[in-house]
């Protein structure tokens, strides 16, 4: 699915491994298919749901495929991140994060623990006019899960 050993290209061109980016209590990495929203969109949607996540330790990745080079590190991709204040945009830039690629116009979310052990995973088809309610879904229960 990933290789959590491939470092990953942030906003600020910096690489980072997926280990450095971990929450007190896990990670969740969004993998967006080539034809999927640009990041700067993606970091505006799910801010809220986002924001509580990181509020119980899980920080929120968003991982773009090396193709998708334009929607990741536009301009107005990289004034959102940079206002997040934490990198969450991040492109495959070797192209070897993704063992299956997403396919376009699909996103894969991964929920990973402290020690990389994958608790859960969704393939949401972003052309469903339900996908954003999909992944909103599978992000809240991950969120519920620590707050009981």
């Amino acid at each position: 699915m990933i290789d959590t050993s491939i470092s990953l290209l942030s906003h600020d061109y910096a690489h980072r491994f997926l280990r450095d980016l971990m929450g007190r209590r896990g990670l969740i990495v969004i993998g967006v298919g080539k034809a999927g929203e640009r990041g700067f969109q993606m970091l505006y949607r799910f801010s809220d749901i986002c924001d509580s996540l990181e509020d119980c330790g899980i920080n929120v990745i968003f991982v773009y495929q090396k193709e998708s080079a334009r929607h990741v590190q536009d301009a107005t991709s990289l004034f959102g991140a940079r206002y997040r204040q934490r990198p969450c945009l991040f492109l495959d830039d070797e192209g070897r994060f993704f063992r299956t690629p997403v396919r376009p116009k699909w996103l894969r979310a991964v929920h990973l623990d402290r020690e990389m052990k994958r608790l859960g995973t969704v393939d949401i088809a972003v052309q469903d006019e339900s996908w954003d309610p999909q992944l909103r879904s599978f992000l809240a229960q991950v969120a519920a899960s620590f707050m009981h």
